[in-house]
C-alpha cells in the first residue's frame, strides 16, 4: 500500500534509498523527512540479505529457471522426488500447488 500523507500531514514522495547495499523503493516526506517501506519491499530487502529462511533465489539451467524447495516445506507438506508442481498464475502473483505423483 502506497502512503501518500505523512503522520506529520506533509506529503511523501516516491524515492529510492541504499539501506546495507539494497536498493529500495520507498516514500519520503518532504515535510519532516520520515521514511515509509512497503511491505513487499521489506520482504523483497529480507530475501537478498539471507534473512528470510523460505524463499530461494531463482537460477538458470539451460534455457530453464529452476528453484529449490526449502525443507520446512518439503518436510510439511510431504513433498518427494517426483511430484509435481502446478502454476497458477493471476495478475500480480503466481501461487505454486504440489501435485503428488502418488
Amino acid at each position: 500500500m502506497k502512503i501518500t500523507k505523512c503522520f506529520c500531514g506533509g506529503v511523501t514522495n516516491d524515492t529510492k534509498i541504499l539501506k546495507n547495499g539494497v536498493k529500495m523503493k520507498v516514500q519520503k516526506c518532504a515535510k519532516c523527512g520520515e521514511i515509509y517501506v512497503s511491505g513487499s519491499e521489506m520482504l523483497r530487502y529480507d530475501i537478498i540479505k539471507g534473512k528470510s529462511s523460505i524463499a530461494r533465489k531463482i537460477r538458470k539451467s539451460g534455457d530453464s529457471l529452476i528453484v529449490t524447495m526449502p525443507k520446512q516445506i518439503v518436510d510439511k507438506f510431504g513433498v518427494h522426488n517426483g511430484d509435481f508442481v502446478a502454476f497458477e498464475p493471476n495478475e500480480k502473483e503466481i501461487k505454486i500447488k504440489i501435485v503428488h505423483a502418488e
